[in-house]
């Protein structure tokens, strides 16, 4: 196996100054950073033993940015996560086994790559660690479907030689969950009842107010985790407050498409269609096929 060294400082998103120690918390358990450098791994504990103070942090950092918080948070800590797999993990055994497992990253996860500085190099080395199993698998396919001799079609037919999956589909099977999707639905979780236990504050309940707010899918994982939770009414207060006016932007970005009003110019409700879009099914990207698993 080739071997790759590379020293340069974290490019991740600066604008949230909590992030990347609680990152690093949050995806230490994923194996992506067993081999990183021993006085940064020295942080992890530290900053584990203060998981709640941090997501505390984080969340105040995504309300002043624009949309769901919690999406902007999951596609934050996957950029993340995929700048530690590219340039500390690379040619790390235990990731590459896990990587062949889940056949790769997901759809979303792995159209992520381009936005990761300098990527090329460590998406190559993966892929062709992973596109050499997929031929293993197709030429397996290819010899099983080969055609067969009259006698030999009788005797698989017999034996019951041909009843099992071809190799590719059999492949197909037994493919894991791809690794950050599974970082996603713990980190969401873990956001969503920080969310809650803290809506009570008026710190934290001030600052919720100023935010897009939860996304319908995020909204839908707050009353899955907490429907009996004492700050639940509060968290729904805010979204009918918060939707209702975005119903009042949606009627008056319609009404100056009328000739009557077209001389009329567009205030915050110019991008009311794109907040009702995310509002009504999240970040683009977040919520595909195998995060429903």
């Amino acid at each position: 196996m080739m071997a790759f060294a590379y020293s340069r400082p974290w490019r991740g998103d600066r604008s949230c100054r909590h992030c990347r120690w609680g990152f690093l918390r949050e995806t230490h358990s994923m194996g992506f950073l067993d081999g990183m450098d021993p006085e940064v791994r020295g942080i992890s504990p530290k900053a584990k033993s203060s998981a709640k103070f941090l997501a505390y942090f984080q969340l105040l950092d995504a309300f002043t940015e624009p949309g769901c918080p919690v999406c902007r948070r999951l596609e934050q800590g996957a950029l993340m996560a995929l700048d530690a797999l590219l340039y500390e993990q690379v040619n790390d055994p235990l990731t590459r086994r896990r990587l062949v497992r889940s056949h790769g990253l997901c759809n979303w996860h792995a159209w992520l790559l381009p936005r990761v500085q300098s990527s090329a190099l460590g998406v190559a080395v993966i892929y062709h660690h992973l596109l050499k199993e997929a031929l293993k698998q197709l030429q397996a396919t290819m010899r099983e479907i080969r055609p067969r001799t009259r006698r030999k079609g009788l005797w698989n037919r017999v034996t019951g030689a041909d009843a099992g999956p071809l190799a590719m589909l059999e492949w197909r099977r037994k493919r894991t969950r791809c690794p950050l999707c599974s970082f996603a639905g713990r980190s969401e979780r873990g956001d969503l009842r920080t969310m809650l236990d803290h809506m009570g504050e008026p710190d934290f309940a001030e600052a919720f107010a100023r935010s897009t707010g939860l996304c319908l899918p995020h909204l839908y994982g707050a009353l899955a985790i907490g429907g009996d939770h004492a700050n639940l009414p509060i968290l729904l207060a805010a979204h009918e407050q918060r939707w209702q006016g975005l119903m009042g932007d949606l009627a008056e970005f319609t009404r100056k498409f009328d000739y009557r009003y077209a001389h009329e110019a567009m205030g915050d409700e110019k991008k009311s269609w794109h907040r009702a879009l995310e509002t009504l099914v999240g970040r683009a990207g977040i919520f595909g096929p195998e995060r429903r698993q």
